[in-house]
């Protein structure tokens, strides 16, 4: 894939985790659009920090220069989790993975995500396991 003609538009599935296993591997979906290298779009994901809903929705902004990608997610506020992460990680040479580190403060941990049609192979390919 030419760096020129990437684009990171479209779902994603993906999940972070936090340091030394301090919190349990969150999974996330995200709906990206990619504007000549402008990063916009929303994610959504459970949630594992209060009780006042059963997931949490984000604004994603950012930025994308060859196979370097760097974004913020922006809770919006709704519940008990009105804050922004900063993202910054690599798109795999297939164009279909994004994996890097995450940070809040002096919080940070790993992330990996998906493309759709990479989770869906996945997830059959995990069933196909579950039947042997």
């Amino acid at each position: 894939m030419a760096t020129k003609s990437l684009n990171i538009g479209g779902l994603w599935m993906g999940s972070f985790s936090y340091p030394a296993r301090r919190g349990v591997t969150t999974p996330f979906l995200a709906r990206i659009e990619d504007e000549g290298g402008a990063l916009s779009g929303t994610i959504i994901e459970p949630n594992t920090m209060g009780p006042s809903s059963d997931s949490l929705e984000a604004i994603l902004s950012g930025s994308r220069q060859g196979r370097q990608v760097d974004f913020t997610k922006t809770y919006d506020g709704a519940s008990d989790a009105a804050h922004a992460v900063d993202y910054v990680g690599r798109l795999s040479g297939d164009g279909n993975t994004i994996s890097g580190v995450w940070s809040l403060a002096d919080l940070d941990g790993t992330f990996e995500m998906y493309r759709e049609a990479v989770w869906e192979e996945r997830v059959g390919q995990e069933a196909e396991v579950v039947k042997l």
